[in-house]
């Protein structure tokens, strides 16, 4: 599609949600949660972002960058202000990645074969021998994953003799590092080279490789909807935009829409800020939605570096609200439930109700730091992920079948008003959640 005609449609798309938007949302309007967050906008948005048309929003695609002019369009209409010295909804920066692409590797004049070498780092070209490099063995009794993150605290060249015992870990190592390394900073690092042998000893050696680097424009989106009487306080609405894109694989079908992973939040924060837009709030409200959230938070993480995390009092982030959860259909849980009191500011909002939040079913999955709210949290703000699926038998988790058609928009909206009901006192100034303690600082990862 030209790039004119995907502004028109854009445009035309806002234009007619728009003039709904504002029949429904007027001022004078009745401003409860029925009318302000319904059925009719939650299935627009969805059919806009979840579309095949976008392409499954992979970073630096046309898709992205389409879902991103239509959530801008949506904070536009709705009269919300840019974030500090951000000149737009967009705040722009530049992802690189670094992309292994060749590699041969000589031992005792022995050639390795490709299907046991793996290596990672930032440097465009590896060029070593026994002089230039620092070789570690990895014993058949070894901890791998301990000499792995010790060497990538140390942040050195390194060539690892891995001991064939250690196969299945080398192999998920091999398919960690062919994803590359996707970061903000074109800092050059330094490499590690993984190969499987039983070597004893290695008397000569020589390590050739190559890496590619890649330049993406990316974007989180930002808007912000100012207090009345506590402006410099702020509570967070956050999703993440970006999904998996395009893939090859067996089925007929390759777009993976990413529809509840994580357009459904994505339709939540607008949906929410359509509402507080038509209610009085002292504090200010955030919406924001991530970019580059599933190659490792780093929208979220890029985003810490221009706020003050004092006055973030809350994080809300809303991941995958499409289904159903096992507690039953408009309901939902909370990953770090005991980590703040914030589930217990939701639960006395929504007690009127006959309603609640509830704690995260699914701790072996360690879902609290997989999310955005991860990058905040470790700020010590009372950040947390909301969520509905039942991610223990989630089929269509990160398949191209996490489509419009796996999901339960009815639900979805369902939670969506409840989320509003249950930050209510949040927004009102009322109540502050405690802060996150935070944890003890690990060693830095200077490679990958």
């Amino acid at each position: 599609m030209k790039t004119r005609q995907i502004l028109l449609s854009v445009v035309a798309t806002t234009c007619l949600f728009t003039s709904q938007v504002n029949a429904t949302y007027s001022p004078s309007s009745n401003t409860s949660i029925d009318k302000t967050i319904n059925l009719h906008a939650v299935e627009q948005d969805m059919q806009f972002l979840a579309s095949d048309q976008r392409q499954g929003r992979s970073i630096g695609s046309q898709g992205i960058l389409e879902a991103e002019d239509y959530i801008a369009a949506q904070f536009k209409s709705l009269g919300l202000k840019y974030y500090g010295n951000n000149e737009s909804f967009k705040q722009k920066f530049q992802l690189h990645h670094f992309l292994p692409t060749e590699i041969n590797v000589t031992l005792n004049n022995e050639s390795i074969a490709k299907e046991n070498l793996a290596f990672i780092g930032t440097a465009p070209t590896i060029d070593w021998n026994e002089q230039k490099v620092n070789v570690v063995s990895v014993s058949a009794d070894d901890d791998i994953k301990e000499v792995m993150n010790n060497l990538n605290s140390q942040g050195d060249n390194a060539l690892v003799l891995v001991h064939p015992n250690h196969a299945e870990l080398f192999t998920r190592y091999q398919k960690s590092f062919q994803r590359g390394i996707k970061t903000t900073s074109q800092k050059q690092r330094s490499s590690l080279v993984l190969a499987l042998t039983d070597l004893p000893k290695v008397t000569s050696l020589k390590v050739l490789a190559k890496v590619t680097q890649n330049k993406m424009n990316v974007a989180n989106m930002v808007a912000v909807l100012p207090g009345t009487e506590k402006a410099d306080e702020f509570i967070i609405f956050s999703a993440h935009h970006d999904h998996l894109g395009v893939k090859q694989n067996s089925n007929a079908d390759k777009i993976y829409n990413g529809a509840n992973d994580d357009a459904s939040g994505v339709t939540a924060v607008l949906n929410l800020a359509r509402h507080f837009s038509q209610t009085e709030h002292k504090r200010s409200i955030m919406f924001v939605t991530f970019t580059a959230e599933e190659s490792g938070l780093i929208g979220s993480k890029y985003f810490t570096d221009f706020i003050d995390a004092d006055k973030i009092k809350a994080m809300i982030n809303i991941e995958m609200i499409g289904k159903a959860s096992e507690f039953g259909a408009g309901k939902y849980w909370m990953t770090g439930f005991e980590r703040s009191n914030l589930a217990d500011i939701f639960n006395k909002n929504l007690k009127p109700n006959d309603s609640q939040v509830y704690a995260d079913p699914y701790l072996k999955y360690g879902l609290f730091y997989r999310s955005d709210n991860a990058s905040l949290a470790k700020l010590g703000v009372a950040a947390h992920s909301f969520s509905s699926t039942q991610i223990s038998n989630d089929e269509d988790y990160h398949q191209a079948s996490d489509d419009l058609a796996s999901l339960d928009l009815a639900q979805m909206t369902d939670v969506i008003k409840s989320i509003a009901m249950g930050s209510k006192s949040l927004i009102n100034g009322e109540d502050t959640p405690s802060k996150i303690e935070l944890a003890e600082p690990k060693a830095p990862r200077l490679i990958y």
